[in-house]
C-alpha cells in the first residue's frame, strides 16, 4: 500500500472530523461552559490539515493558499487558551485581550515575512520547510500551549471527580497531538525519515472532544459507540478486501486482482458508512411499520394525560387506560389496577398492572406501574409501556386521592345532617309527644276496644320517635371491658319468653360502651323475635369468637324466613325493613353504634340458619 496515500488520506480525514465537529459544536452544544473557542480550535486544527493537503497536491496558487493556512498556528493556539479559561472557569477580559493581541501580531508577522518554504522532500512534491529564524513564532505557540496545560495541572487538586476526568482527557489527547505532529518537523531538522505520527492525527480532535463531553452530553457516548464500531468494521473490510484480492489472484480472476488494495478498501468503507448512516432511519421506519405508535409526542402524552384524568372511578380507569394505550400501539392491551398481580390469565395479551406499593424505609405509600408479558416488544415499544404506566400510576394516585376526599366529605355531610336532623327530631317528639299525651288522656272514655287500639298506636308512634332520635343523635361513647357472655345476659334478660341458644366462650370479652352494646344487641335480638312470631319452634343464636386481629366476631342469627334478596342490598338503610310494623330503623341504628365502635356488620350466612348477621367488634385482653 502507497504510505503517502495513506498519509494524504488521514489529512482528508483529520480535516473532515475537525471541521464538522466544529460545526456540530457550535450547534449542539452551545450552553457548554468554553464551547465555542473549543469549536474555533477545531476549526483551526481542520484548516492545518486542508492547507498541508493544497500545498502537496495543489497547484501553485492553492499550494500558497494552503502554506497560509499552514502558518494560522499562532491564533489557534490562543484558541485553546481561551477554551481553558473559560473551562476551569478563570477567564480574565484584559489578560485574554492581551494574549489574543498576541497571537493576530504574530499571525500577522508571520504572513507578511513569509515564514517557511515548501521544497521537495522525499516522495513529497512540496513540503514545508521551517528557517532557523522560525523556531521564534514555534516559541510563543508553544509558550501559550504550555501555559494552558499548566493551568489545567493547577487545577487538578481542587478538581471535582468529574472534571479530573475531563482534565485528565484533555492532556491525553495533548500529548496524542503533539507526540502526533512532531515528526511533520523532520524536513526542517534535516531527518529524512517519513512522518509516519502525522497519520494518527486525526484521532487528535475526537479524543478532545470527546473526553471533555463524555461527562456532559449523552450523544457524545453514542457517537463514540458508533465511531468504535465503525472503527472494527472498517478493519474487517480491510481484511476481507485482501483476503479477496489473494482468492482472486489465485482463481484466474485478474481485473478484479489488479484493482488496488486501496480502491477496494475506499469502496467497502464508504458502503460500510452509508448502512451504517441508513442503519438508524431504517430500523426507525421498520419499527413503525410493525409496531405502529413505538414514538412518542408532546402531543400524546398531553392527551393521554387528560384521556386519564377524566375517570372518576376504578372500572372507569380500567377501561380508559386499556382503550388508549390499545390505540396508540394498534392492538388490545389489557390494564389490572389492584394490589394483586393476577395471574397467567391474560392469553399472552400484553398489559400493566398498576398497584399501590408499600413504602421504604418509613416512606408512605404510593402507586406504580409493571409491565405485563411485553418480553418481546422492541427497547422503543417498550419505553411507550414505560410512559405510559407512569401517567397510569399518576392517574392512579389522584383518582385514589379524590376518591378518599369524596368519602370524607361524604361522611362530613352525612354527619352534619344527622346532626341536623336530630335536632329536628328532638324538635318534633317534644311537640308530638303533648298531642299524644292529650289524645291517650281523651281515650279514657272510650270503649275498651277503642283504649287498647288507641293505645298500641300512640306506643308505635313514641317508638318510632325514639327510634329517630336514636339513629339521628351524638353517639357519645364510655367504653368499657365487657365480658360477651355478660352483655348476652343482660338482653336475654329482657326477653324472657324466648329461649336464646348462647355459644360463647366466658373469658371472651369487648372493649365498647355496654350501654350502646345491649342496644345493638338488643335491636337484633328484637329483630329476630319479630321475625318468629307464629313459628312453632322459635330459635335464635348468639356465638362469638375471637379474631386473629384481636376483633371479636359476633353472630346473631334465627330460623325465621330469612331476608328477602331484593332487601339484602339495602338491609342498613334507613328505612327499610322486614318486620311487620317496624319503624326501618333498627339495623340503621346498629350500624351507626357498630361503626362508632370501629367495626362493622353485615348480612351473612351460618349452616342451619336461615338469617345470619355478622358483627366486628373490638376486643378487649
Amino acid at each position: 500500500m502507497d504510505i503517502y496515500r495513506v498519509y494524504y488520506f488521514s489529512l482528508v480525514i483529520q480535516g473532515c472530523i475537525s471541521l464538522g465537529l466544529a460545526a456540530w459544536l457550535w450547534a449542539k452544544a452551545p450552553h457548554q461552559s468554553g464551547i465555542k473557542p473549543l469549536a474555533l480550535f477545531c476549526v483551526g486544527i481542520g484548516c492545518w490539515a486542508l492547507g498541508q493537503l493544497g500545498m502537496h497536491l495543489g497547484g501553485d496558487a492553492v499550494a500558497a493558499l494552503g502554506k497560509r493556512l499552514v502558518n494560522c498556528g499562532p491564533i489557534n493556539a490562543v484558541f485553546f487558551l481561551h477554551f481553558v479559561f473559560r473551562f476551569l472557569r478563570r477567564e480574565r477580559p484584559r489578560q485574554l485581550l492581551a494574549v489574543y493581541l498576541l497571537g493576530i501580531v504574530t499571525l500577522v508577522l508571520i504572513q507578511l515575512l513569509d515564514m517557511g518554504t515548501l521544497a521537495p522532500w522525499l516522495g513529497f512534491r512540496r513540503y514545508y520547510f521551517f528557517p532557523v529564524w522560525g523556531s521564534i513564532p514555534g516559541i510563543i505557540v508553544s509558550s501559550i500551549s504550555v501555559w494552558a496545560y499548566l493551568l489545567l495541572l493547577a487545577a487538578w487538586p481542587a478538581a471535582a471527580p468529574r472534571q479530573r476526568g475531563k482534565i485528565l482527557a484533555i492532556w491525553f489527547a495533548g500529548v496524542w497531538g503533539s507526540g502526533a505532529s512532531l515528526m511533520f518537523l523532520n524536513a526542517s531538522l534535516g531527518i529524512d525519515i517519513f512522518p509516519y505520527s502525522v497519520i494518527l492525527l486525526p484521532g487528535y480532535a475526537l479524543l478532545l472532544v470527546f473526553g471533555i463531553l463524555r461527562y456532559d452530553l449523552m450523544v457524545v457516548n453514542l457517537w463514540a459507540n458508533r465511531l468504535l464500531a465503525w472503527l472494527v468494521l472498517m478493519a474487517i473490510a480491510v481484511a476481507l478486501a485482501s483476503l479477496l484480492l489473494s482468492v482472486a489472484a489465485r482463481t484466474g480472476f485478474a481485473p478484479l486482482a489488479a484493482m488496488p488494495l486501496w480502491q477496494l478498501w475506499l469502496l467497502g468503507t464508504a458502503m460500510l458508512g452509508v448502512m451504517l448512516v441508513l442503519e438508524g432511519p431504517s430500523r426507525r421506519a421498520m419499527e413503525r411499520l410493525v409496531f405502529p405508535g413505538a414514538h412518542l409526542e408532546a402531543g400524546v402524552l398531553a392527551d393521554w394525560r387528560l384521556r386519564l384524568d377524566a375517570a372518576s372511578s376504578w372500572p372507569e380507569l380500567e377501561r380508559i387506560a386499556a382503550s388508549t394505550l390499545g390505540a396508540h400501539l394498534r392492538q388490545p392491551m389489557r390494564v389490572v389496577l389492584g394490589d394483586a398481580r393476577p395471574a397467567g390469565d391474560g392469553a399472552g395479551k400484553p398489559g400493566v398492572h398498576c398497584y399501590l406499593a408499600a413504602g421504604k424505609d418509613g416512606e408512605a405509600p404510593h402507586w406504580r406501574s409493571d409491565l405485563m408479558e411485553w418480553e418481546g416488544a422492541t427497547p422503543s415499544v417498550t419505553r411507550v409501556g414505560e410512559v405510559f404506566g407512569a401517567l397510569l400510576a399518576a392517574a392512579a394516585a389522584r383518582l385514589d386521592q379524590l376518591l378518599r376526599y369524596a368519602e370524607h366529605e361524604k361522611e362530613r355531610l352525612q354527619q352534619a345532617h344527622l346532626l341536623e336532623l336530630g335536632g329536628l327530631a328532638a324538635t318534633v317528639a317534644h311537640e308530638l309527644r303533648n298531642p299524644l299525651n292529650i289524645i291517650s288522656m281523651a281515650a279514657v272514655m272510650a270503649p275498651p276496644e277503642v283504649r287498647a287500639e288507641i293505645r298500641a298506636q300512640i306506643e308505635r308512634a313514641d317508638h318510632l320517635i325514639q327510634d329517630l332520635l336514636s339513629y339521628s343523635g351524638e353517639v357519645r361513647l364510655n367504653r368499657q371491658r365487657m365480658p360477651v357472655a355478660e352483655l348476652v345476659q343482660r338482653v336475654a334478660a329482657g326477653h324472657p319468653s324466648q329461649a336464646i341458644d348462647v355459644d360463647v366462650d366466658q373469658a371472651l370479652c369487648l372493649h365498647i360502651d355496654p350501654m350502646r352494646g345491649e342496644q345493638i344487641l338488643g335491636n337484633l335480638i328484637g329483630n329476630a323475635m319479630a321475625m318468629l312470631r307464629g313459628r312453632s319452634d322459635p330459635r335464635i343464636l348468639v356465638a362469638a369468637e375471637a379474631q386473629a386481629d384481636g376483633q371479636v366476631l359476633l353472630r346473631v342469627c334465627d330460623n325465621g324466613p330469612g331476608v328477602p334478596a331484593d332487601l339484602a342490598a339495602d338491609l342498613f338503610q334507613p328505612f327499610t325493613t322486614r318486620r311487620p310494623g317496624g319503624t326501618g330503623l333498627g339495623l340503621a341504628i346498629v350500624r351507626r353504634l357498630v361503626e362508632a365502635h370501629g367495626g362493622s356488620v353485615r348480612l351473612g350466612e351460618r349452616a342451619g340458619w336461615n338469617c345470619c348477621f355478622e358483627l366486628l367488634l373490638p376486643g378487649s385482653p
